[in-house]
């Protein structure tokens, strides 16, 4: 440990970042998260942000959400193309945890160039991609990409602190898109906690019967709560119920 009289003196755009990182979990709304958001850009002197949650196996891509502190008009083309299954920096944050340089990811395609050909003229020349990976039973990803339009805007000798800012700067709106997407569910579908147990039960791959025996209800009560549950949430049937559960945190 230092000296008690020791101090370290950080750069001022870390002190900033820092600062704006601790205020995003007390964000009450999407326009006061990416004012956040831009605001670690602005410390930084960055050019572009966009921070993505999603789900790692959904095909749909339904699940996606989006805090987009850059050109919208990068976004709109990127969902024209559905770009999504081919994304080298989405591919990226589905397999790793650590940051790294856009630069340093393997590009395999035509299509995967022109992913990033498109995000470079965006601002998105440099970029680092920080993963916000799930914990625990959580399927939900997060991935944070800051970018710069200057080629070489990383390579300051500054990086390994934005580095590790960055990824509290990811992690903590992959806390807050959590926490808001639970909020939303649980309101949205009127989910109580004896519909969450049952969500539960499910999600562990007991039965009907069994699931009877240990809440003391009949099986019958059990498949028309389930009914009741999956209409509620829009789902097909009870595995898709506990999925959905699971995806948003609440089991």
């Amino acid at each position: 440990m230092l000296p008690p009289d020791d101090t370290i003196a950080l750069p001022a755009f870390a002190t900033a970042m820092a600062a704006i990182t601790a205020r995003i979990a007390a964000a009450r709304d999407e326009a006061e998260a990416l004012g956040l958001l831009r605001g670690c850009v602005a410390a930084v002197g960055a050019d572009a942000a966009a921070f993505v949650s999603f789900v790692k196996d959904d095909d749909t891509h339904d699940a996606f959400r989006f805090l987009l502190a850059c050109d919208p008009v990068w976004c709109a083309e990127y969902e024209q193309r559905a770009w999504y299954a081919s994304d080298p920096w989405l591919a990226y944050a589905r397999e790793h945890t650590e940051p790294a340089l856009a630069r340093d990811i393997e590009v395999k395609s035509q299509q995967q160039r022109e992913i990033v050909a498109l995000a470079g003229a965006f601002g998105f020349q440099d970029a680092l991609i920080v993963p916000a990976p799930a914990s625990g039973h959580l399927s939900r990803l997060g991935v944070l990409c800051l970018g710069s339009a200057q080629a070489s805007f990383f390579d300051a000798d500054t990086f390994p602190l934005l580095r590790a800012l960055s990824r509290a700067l990811a992690m903590e709106l992959h806390g807050w898109w959590i926490e808001r997407l639970k909020t939303e569910l649980l309101s949205m579908a009127r989910l109580t906690d004896e519909d969450l147990l049952l969500l539960r039960h499910e999600r562990s791959g007991l039965c009907t019967k069994a699931i009877a025996s240990m809440v003391d209800l009949s099986a019958n009560a059990i498949n028309s709560r389930f009914q009741r549950m999956n209409a509620r949430l829009g789902v097909p049937n009870r595995k898709a119920a506990a999925q959905l559960a699971a995806e948003y945190g609440l089991i």
